[in-house]
């Protein structure tokens, strides 16, 4: 018995993860499409803190499972989610698969974590008129955590990483005034908006859903959207945009490619960089009509999104139920191989209703009424398919 219920609980486990993985993966792609479909015109219009926001949504929606709750809460029907023959079996050889991918990705990752952590380990000290700029730009920043600065001949382009002990790698080099002002302004903004740790989310999203290939495309996407709010912050503080963007192009010698989406890098390529200057500018004809247009457009995706996670999660409930009665369909034909002998009407009703009962058809809850006389009054129409009950006992 022990064994059994083991069984059970192993197949019921894989149904789980494997549908809150593709519901997810379901999930979060639609809204990055939508997401996709509204960035143009948020670029034109300027409104960089807007599409960092949206974009973040996107991120979360990768991560929380909002349809695999709302298929617990909605659909009480004993149908989704059950282990009915063979949907372990072929939720477990899909799961197989999606582990295999997700080992090999974990493993990479891990590897880039021991890369980065290596850098710091190995990375020397700055000196003291480099730290007093670095504190300089801390405090005006309002920066409370506690963030190290070092040097390294292993790169060629200033770097932070970290969340929790944020790290500011810099080349080896002798660097001006500005420059560093630059520097610190960038790589401290980034620590201000918790840049890291959005890119490490974006990290782990690639890990699970190592098989979406919208997966590059939302990390790339969230790379280019955190550098373009950052130079709108930085520049809001330096005022001189073109000297901010002409020593970025100085100090950017090529793009930091070990574990660049582990950490922000000051310069990344030309093409991203054209970019960022590109949105920069838009900013510069922003108006209040823009900013409404912004707004409605946000609140397009928001409600869109809503009506993807409705579709999801009647589709995926419809999907599933389907498969459940159309497998138990199957077996009964081709499985039950006995003939039926010949009995009279009222016998064949019985079975009718044997076979009727041993399906999981989806439950409809009784809408039930009790008059001051105690009858039970009941208005409600039996769609095809189902079934109806009642909890309460008379």
């Amino acid at each position: 018995m022990i064994w059994i219920n083991i069984v059970y609980t192993i197949k019921q486990v894989i149904i789980y993860i494997m549908s809150l993985i593709l519901l997810n993966a379901l999930t979060g792609s639609c809204i990055f499409i939508c997401f996709k479909l509204l960035e143009k015109p948020l670029e034109k219009m300027g409104l960089i803190k807007m599409s960092v926001r949206l974009l973040r949504v996107v991120i979360l929606s990768f991560l929380i499972p909002v349809v695999f709750v709302l298929l617990f809460r909605v659909y009480d029907d004993n149908v989704t989610f059950s282990i009915d023959y063979p949907l372990p079996y072929v939720f477990g050889c899909f799961l197989l698969i999606w582990a295999v991918g997700w080992g090999k990705a974990f493993v990479h990752s891990v590897q880039i974590h021991k890369r980065l952590k290596y850098l710091i380990n190995t990375a020397c000290l700055c000196e003291k008129d480099v730290i007093e700029v670095k504190d300089e730009w801390q405090k005006k920043l309002r920066i409370h955590q506690n963030v190290m600065v070092k040097q390294t001949y292993t790169i060629a382009t200033p770097i932070i990483c970290g969340i929790i002990k944020p790290v500011i790698l810099l080349p080896v080099k002798d660097y001006s005034k500005e420059e560093l002002d630059v520097i610190f302004a960038h790589e401290l903004m980034h620590c201000r908006h918790k840049d890291i740790l959005w890119k490490q989310l974006c990290a782990f999203s690639r890990i699970v859903f190592w098989w979406n290939p919208l997966i590059q495309r939302i990390v790339f996407d969230v790379d280019s959207w955190n550098e373009s709010y950052c130079d709108h912050a930085v520049t809001k503080v330096l005022k001189d945009k073109k000297e901010y963007f002409t020593t970025v192009c100085r100090l950017g010698i090529k793009p930091f490619e070990k574990g660049a989406y582990l950490c922000a890098a000051l310069y990344e390529d030309k093409n991203q960089l054209k970019t960022r200057i590109y949105r920069i500018k838009a900013i510069e004809s922003i108006n209040i009509i823009k900013i409404f247009a912004g707004l409605c457009m946000g609140t397009l995706l928001c409600v869109t999104s809503m009506f993807a996670v409705i579709f999801i999660t009647r589709g995926y409930h419809d999907i599933y139920m389907r498969t459940v009665i159309t497998v138990g369909d199957l077996r009964e034909k081709y499985m039950d191989t006995e003939p039926i002998a010949e009995v009279t009407d009222v016998e064949k009703l019985e079975v009718h209703d044997e076979i009727r009962l041993a399906k999981k058809l989806p439950v409809v809850p009784m809408k039930e009424r009790i008059t001051r006389e105690k009858d039970l009054i009941f208005e409600q129409k039996l769609k095809a398919g189902t079934r109806m009950e009642s909890n309460s006992v008379y």
